[in-house]
């Protein structure tokens, strides 16, 4: 079996407990304007254009079929009515200013590569994560690559946002250690219009897997233009409370995302970052 994959880490430390590595599937079912993977949304591979590393030479110009790669690639509206998709610029790119988001690989592929750090798990108490992108927009492949790692004895942690079927989520969660459960947004209005995705469905999937026995650890998401408005902490903070047994942090939203927006040829985000002060006055609400 493979899945779609666009990045893989190792020595991560912010995915779970330990030292782990963290396996990016590409692919979501929302469509977060903040979200600080871009690359992961698609399903389908895309280039990155990374201009500091460009040195002149225009072997990717040779290759494409429009005749001028990196210009069709700096414009989002270009690479979607001009660009056909292939990835023949990146494959001549002698200086690694192009390089592609996406490739399949099988299971047995990534357990190679994440075994490769396996004694560091054994000593920290890390293991493997899978984020995205959504892992449950792949739901067999997350299933049958956490139960290789159950196999290997590994510790396994699933970064999701809630979405997807609540079968599939309960069908995963037996091989699933810890959940890092993304809590966007409580309002279910403007949760559809910033991610076009359903709250009550990510609602009743929570329900689900906690009432299976699963552990959570909740990722408050915080934006000051949406998340300070009267009324979301209150209702955030009303959320959790549900689940008092389940860890909780507050992620502040940051601009970081906007370097791969630039590779991607998308417009730079505005969203304001909050200060730190922000940040722990919007955390004590929520407590």
């Amino acid at each position: 079996m493979t899945g779609n994959i666009f990045d893989l880490q190792h020595f991560c430390t912010g995915d779970g407990p330990g030292i782990r590595t963290t396996v990016f599937l590409k692919g979501c079912s929302l469509h977060c304007p903040w979200c600080h993977n871009p690359e992961s949304q698609s399903f389908k591979p895309e280039i990155l254009l990374n201009t500091m590393r460009c040195i002149g030479c225009g072997a990717c110009d040779g290759v494409c079929p429009a005749g001028d790669a990196r210009g069709t690639l700096a414009s989002a509206s270009a690479r979607t009515s001009v660009c056909g998709s292939c990835d023949a610029c990146a494959n001549v790119c002698p200086s690694g200013c192009l390089e592609v988001a996406g490739r399949r690989l099988a299971v047995e592929e990534v357990m190679r590569e994440v075994l490769q750090d396996e004694a560091y798990y054994r000593h920290s108490g890390g293991g493997m994560t899978l984020s995205g992108g959504e892992p449950m927009a792949q739901p067999a492949f997350s299933r049958v690559l956490l139960e290789a790692a159950k196999a290997a004895g590994l510790h396994t942690a699933v970064e999701t946002s809630g979405d997807g079927r609540t079968e599939d989520f309960l069908a995963t969660a037996p091989f699933t250690d810890l959940w890092l459960w993304d809590i966007k947004m409580v309002d279910a209005a403007l949760y559809r219009e910033l991610t076009g995705g359903d709250l009550h469905r990510m609602l009743a999937n929570l329900e689900a897997v906690a009432a299976a026995g699963a552990t959570i650890r909740f990722r408050v998401l915080y934006i000051p233009e949406f998340h300070d408005r009267d009324g979301i902490a209150e209702a955030t903070a009303a959320l959790l409370s549900r689940y008092p047994q389940f860890e909780r942090e507050v992620i502040p939203y940051h601009l970081l995302g906007n370097a791969k927006r630039d590779k991607l040829g998308l417009p730079q985000l505005r969203f304001r970052e909050p200060t730190t002060e922000e940040t722990s006055q919007f955390t004590r609400l929520v407590s």
